[in-house]
């Protein structure tokens, strides 16, 4: 009986605890990693590695930009602007990840902060963006991914 009481408590115990010993309990998803390579590339204002995280056949989407189609044009995009700004900070926050196979999406808002290299202010960008990114040879590239910035605030009132 003493055996049985005590095989019962172990087999308890062991089914009570295997959340705990799991491997990899939490959800992963491929555009949470995309988007924390984005900003570790942004930080560093490495316009390669920002366009190095395209699929191909990517479409980005830029504040006041139409659809930038390709990675070939993407990575122009950011040669272009990355040429005339240094980044001092980018965040994406509040984001939201639903993953399914090879497909992972999200949403949420940004924040990016230049100086002009050419000298000048500091200038804080903030807005929404949404995107979706496709798993590729076992690496996980931006497919679609779209920005907006937010309004500019209201005029003061007189």
């Amino acid at each position: 009986m003493k055996r049985t009481l005590a095989a019962c408590v172990l087999v308890c115990g062991f089914l009570a605890a295997g959340p705990t010993f799991a491997a990899d309990p939490a959800p992963k998803h491929g555009l949470m990693t995309v988007d924390s390579a984005w900003v570790k590339a942004m930080r560093a204002n490495d316009a390669a590695a920002c366009a190095a995280l395209y699929a191909e056949d990517a479409v980005l989407v830029l504040p006041g930009s139409g659809a930038i189609k390709g990675k070939k044009a993407i990575a122009a995009a950011y040669g272009a602007w990355l040429k005339d700004v240094k980044v001092t900070d980018a965040a994406v926050m509040d984001s939201h990840y639903r993953s399914a196979g090879h497909v992972s999406s999200g949403w949420g808002t940004w924040k990016v902060t230049t100086v002009p290299k050419a000298g000048g202010a500091p200038t804080t960008e903030t807005g929404t963006w949404c995107a979706v990114a496709v798993e590729q040879d076992g690496a996980w590239k931006y497919a679609a991914d779209h920005a907006s910035a937010d309004p500019a605030p209201p005029a003061p009132k007189k």
